[in-house]
């Protein structure tokens, strides 16, 4: 029987070790840290957390008084950072025994590629016949003097107190999330960005985050760069000095490739592993999945999917990955969802939350839901900014997935009163049909 290795246990490496072992292939899945990788223990899982503890703090009390109620959170002297701790903690594990019930066996431990077909782990040599490698991405160190004195992205998520004030440099996705989250927590936030603040956005979205932002108090200082970082100081270009007793820096990533990488002959770049469409390598027998690989759209969702992907075309199936109807959101309140190509819409239709009675109803109408279909009518592009964007842009990747138009949309029964309405009504104002918002008379 084949010798499946599977290089690290993230999102990616556990979805294909525990494919392979359901598979009832032989297979050994080898992880030198925690069960998870950075989603689970540095990324997704400590960052929304502490949003969502964020958005109790910030907004139930605002929430109450729109229902009549009185509501107040109180701050139980950081307990929530050890609850935190506890569900990484399980994930963690869970991830672990999920490989092990499947069949697959787990060996803990650094592995180093050591020939064509081996891998070194403890000092132990493991010969494979297919090989994935899954480990990953780190955050990329930027070339600012002083830069010792920051901490990463992934160390300011797991931080087990709040600071008295932080300066976050970065305006992607991780830096505006965690410069939301720690002004509502209390510190003075300052968000320094080279460029625009979330620049994958269009205007409406840039201006959602930017007037979130404000409204909890973050300094955001765009255009800007950093030329040193003293004691418990930032110093930008433009002789801007800002205090924060911790500073964070969260521009960008760049791939973790295992040690030994060269013994395999395969081509890869500062962006990661070179793939085709199956996930295979320039080596036959070597495959590869998630933030290591070379792509656009680096986040968790689509590692796992590499990770099945990977798994099955590696035990011989011919699967195909589709990049495109892929989303991402950014989590901050409200959150912003996108998915498909703006560049391929020719038509926009956008509705506002405000105008969705189950908007109306919970009291979080900021945000709106926008569709964009090409020359045919198909829907090619979402956005969707509202407080559980994260579910409804799903939808739309759903309907872009299947290739579904404007009107198949505009003339399907979702349920009233709900948020998803916010996008049937996007689709319905291509054909005058969003009854539900007042007629522009000047249209």
């Amino acid at each position: 029987m084949d010798m499946y290795v599977v290089i690290g246990g993230g999102s990616a490496g556990y979805v294909a070790g525990s494919v392979l072992g359901r598979e009832g292939k032989e297979v050994i899945v080898i992880e030198k840290g925690k069960f998870g990788g950075v989603c689970v223990n540095s990324g997704c899982v400590p960052s929304i957390f502490l949003s969502d503890i964020s958005f109790l703090f910030s907004r139930l009390n605002e929430i109450g008084n729109y229902k009549g109620l009185e509501i107040s959170v109180t701050d139980s002297k950081g307990n929530f950072f050890s609850k935190r701790n506890e569900i990484i903690e399980y994930l963690s594990s869970a991830g672990k025994e999920l490989v092990k019930n499947s069949g697959a066996e787990v060996i803990e431990g650094e592995a180093k590629i050591v020939s064509p077909n081996e891998v070194e782990v403890e000092g132990k040599r493991i010969s494979f016949d297919k090989l994935i490698i899954a480990t990953g991405s780190i955050p990329l160190k930027p070339s600012i003097k002083g830069i010792e004195r920051a901490i990463s992205e992934d160390e300011a998520v797991n931080l087990n107190y709040v600071p008295s004030s932080l300066v976050v440099i970065g305006g992607g996705y991780a830096g505006v999330e965690i410069a939301q989250i720690y002004a509502r927590l209390g510190s003075e936030v300052t968000l320094i960005t080279r460029g625009k603040v979330m620049k994958y956005l269009d205007e409406d979205g840039q201006k959602i985050i930017k007037d979130s932002l404000d409204w909890d108090g973050v300094e955001l200082i765009e255009n800007c760069e950093v030329e040193e970082i003293g004691e418990h100081e930032v110093v930008t270009k433009k002789g801007i000095r800002k205090k924060g007793e911790v500073v964070v820096y969260a521009t960008g990533r760049k791939p973790n490739f295992p040690k030994g990488i060269d013994k395999l002959g395969i081509k890869y770049n500062d962006n990661g592993i070179v793939v085709n469409d199956l996930l295979q390598t320039t080596n036959s027998r070597v495959y590869s999945a998630g933030d290591v690989i070379d792509k656009e759209k680096k986040v968790a969702h689509v590692a796992m999917l590499e990770g099945i992907i990977s798994a099955l075309n590696s035990s011989g199936k011919m699967e195909r990955i589709d990049y495109f109807s892929v989303p991402q959101v950014v989590y901050t309140d409200p959150q912003v969802g996108i998915v498909g190509d703006r560049k391929l819409a020719v038509k926009e239709c956008k509705f506002p939350l405000s105008a969705t009675t189950r908007a109306i109803i919970k009291g979080l109408r900021e945000g709106y839901a926008k569709i964009g279909v090409d020359e045919k009518g198909k829907i090619v592009y979402g956005e969707v900014v509202a407080d559980v964007a994260e579910e409804l842009v799903n939808e739309l990747a759903i309907a872009i997935k299947v290739g579904m138009t404007c009107k198949d949309l505009a003339l399907t029964a979702l349920v009233h009163p709900s948020l998803s309405e916010s996008m049937i009504n996007a689709c319905r104002g291509f054909f005058n049909l969003d009854v539900d918002r007042f007629k522009d008379k000047n249209a």
